[in-house]
């Protein structure tokens, strides 16, 4: 078993493997395809429906290798056309639901692809990568056939100081990620390990090890805009001033019914979309600063050498938005404000909200990673702050990239939202 998958929660119990399909779903199967073997089938208990469900295992010949890999695929020190697992739900026709064909996946040449099959589910574990090495483990329902779960690894072969692990939940979109604290010296190669029981998930795991809920940009179908009026519905779960998804880094958590709830959608390189309800009256100070109204924060990294982690401040540009829209020089490396769109709409639950777009003028204003803050008020002064990330020194620990969700696989809509009904939802 995978340590990855452990790590994770998955507990995938072996299964045997059963006798092949029959003449007419191996026909449906391999169809024209002279080179195609039935590999082996595997159990996969019973759909929704109460079908039974197994997974077959097909492997190809040169002669039948994927039409865009011209030299076929590696099979050890061979070649041939590959592996396909194809899933049979009853008495249905055989539904393909991974298509593999290993090209090295980088310029290393050493992928690796790992199947495991349980009750309705499917994990598949993928290893590639040159100097930059990366794993991943994906968990898809077999019935419905989508993404669940996945878990990724990306770190640098040289770099003991890199390393970071990304666990997304395309049911909800949240995504949380682990990166090593580049202070620490000899941390080992490879990822931070995930919080196993009873420790959980924080901004600071151990003494070499930081937590945060990045950034997702939900791949809308089409790279369909998002119109001004439009409110982020159930896309993307919020951070809250009392906890939820988020850390409140100065103040005590806000009571349930007062808390303030923060959606950020990431579009490209140089927009974030930011929502917010507060359901607390703000009484904006004649005259006083920004910093004790209600306001976000956008810390955006500066930062060349892609670790994200324990930035000095020089490291980082702060910019502050009000509600209002108007934008505020914060502190850090100095650099070119976003442009503010500012609307009202109400969410799915008929709440006001204010949202506002954010466009940075640089084309890859984000790619070293953000962490963004709320700042509640109550009475005229800044009562807690609620971030994306840790606190210290009055910087945030960790600037996660952007995470992009666009589907997974490309036949699935798992982690996809579109813009229905003058929201932004998950596509179910």
């Amino acid at each position: 078993m995978n340590p990855l998958l452990l790590a994770a929660g998955f507990l995938l119990l072996p299964v045997a493997a059963l006798a092949a399909p029959d003449a007419a779903q191996t026909a449906a199967i391999c169809g024209p395809r002279t080179s195609c073997k039935v590999a082996k089938t595997y159990e996969a208990g019973k759909s929704p429906a109460g079908a039974p469900l197994a997974v077959v295992e097909i492997h190809l010949g040169l002669a039948d290798k994927p039409k865009d890999q011209d030299e076929g695929c590696l099979n050890g020190n061979a070649r041939d056309g590959g592996v396909e697992y194809w899933l049979l739900d009853g008495t249905a026709a055989p539904k393909q639901v991974l298509q593999l064909c290993n090209d090295g996946y980088g310029m290393a040449g050493v992928g690796e692809d790992d199947i495991e099959v349980g009750p309705n589910r499917l994990v598949h574990h993928q290893y590639g990568g040159s100097s930059w090495r990366w794993s991943m483990n994906v968990t898809y329902s077999l019935v419905p056939f989508r993404a669940v779960t996945e878990q990724d690894c990306s770190y640098h072969n040289v770099s003991e100081q890199s390393g970071t692990l990304t666990d997304i939940d395309y049911q909800t979109r949240l995504v949380r990620a682990l990166a090593k604290d580049s202070t620490r010296r000899d941390p080992g190669m490879g990822c931070p390990s995930w919080p196993k029981p009873p420790q959980t998930f924080a901004a600071r795991i151990d003494a070499d090890t930081v937590g945060a809920y990045p950034v997702v940009a939900p791949g809308l179908p089409g790279k369909a805009a998002i119109p001004a009026g439009t409110a982020l519905g159930n896309c993307v779960p919020g951070m809250t001033t009392a906890g939820d998804n988020g850390f409140v880094v100065w103040g005590k958590p806000a009571a349930a019914d007062q808390a303030a709830e923060i959606r950020t959608v990431g579009v490209g390189s140089n927009t974030l979309i930011l929502q917010v309800f507060d359901p607390v009256p703000a009484a904006v100070p004649s005259g006083g600063s920004w910093i004790h109204q209600p306001h976000l924060e956008i810390w955006v990294g500066q930062n060349d050498e892609q670790i994200n982690t324990m930035l000095p401040l020089g490291q980082m540009t702060q910019t502050g938005i009000t509600l209002d829209g108007a934008v505020h020089r914060g502190v850090g490396k100095p650099g070119p404000p976003p442009k503010v769109e500012r609307w009202t709409a109400h969410d799915e639950r008929s709440r006001p909200v204010t949202v506002l777009r954010l466009v940075w003028p640089d084309e890859f204003a984000l790619i070293h990673g953000v962490t963004v803050v709320y700042s509640q008020a109550e009475a005229g002064k800044q009562a807690r702050l609620v971030s994306t990330a840790g606190f210290a020194g009055n910087r945030p620990i960790y600037v996660p990239d952007v995470q992009t969700l666009a589907g997974r696989p490309s036949t699935s809509d798992s982690g996809l939202c579109r813009v229905q009904g003058g929201l932004v939802v998950a596509i179910e």
